[in-house]
């Protein structure tokens, strides 16, 4: 799956993947949930991040993993899948976690949504562009490019418009010392 946008990370926030340390703290933190497997993790975390990160199995299996060798989660055979819930250890870590870390995208959580809406809305566009081009009419793309240069223009002037109150930075968020130590 290809990620759009460098600035945020995802093919930029360390090429599509969470930085190293931050699979088990994410993964401990979505367990408060409730008991997933596997592939319920990685639905829930796209879902977290409004769809900008799917990870892999390669990356939840061995992580969990760890975690349970570690004793903070426990995995159960349910109807064929395994299914992992948080030890009581477990869930005082992730509550710790849960507290203290945030996952990159819920940093930017805002930009994220807008992000994506904005996307949509562009899909929509091209769809329109498309049909617009496969008619053929010159007075349509005339007019269709004259409406894009001024919306280009616009954008622009939105673009480098300066923001009211500037964002701060995040604290570099770190997992509880439990955790780097695995």
């Amino acid at each position: 799956m290809r990620m759009y946008d460098s600035d945020f990370g995802f093919m930029g926030w360390r090429g599509g993947r969470a930085r190293r340390g931050d699979m088990m703290p994410i993964i401990l933190r979505t367990l408060l949930k409730k008991p997933m497997h596997g592939y319920e993790i990685i639905g829930e975390l796209e879902a977290k991040s409004h769809g900008f990160w799917r990870p892999s199995a390669g990356s939840i299996y061995p992580n969990l993993q760890l975690l349970e060798e570690s004793g903070l989660v426990a995995g159960t055979e349910d109807k064929g899948k395994k299914v992992y819930a948080l030890t009581v250890e477990g869930r005082t870590e992730a509550e710790k976690i849960d507290k203290s870390f945030k996952a990159p995208w819920e940093y930017r959580e805002q930009y994220v949504k807008f992000f994506k809406e904005m996307r949509m809305t562009a899909g929509d566009i091209f769809g329109l562009l498309r049909q617009i081009a496969e008619e053929g009419s010159a007075e349509k793309y005339a007019e269709t490019k004259s409406i894009l240069e001024s919306t280009r223009e616009k954008l622009t002037a939105v673009a480098n418009r300066p923001e009211r109150s500037a964002p701060s930075q995040p604290p570099e968020s770190q997992p509880p010392d439990k955790l780097m130590a695995l």
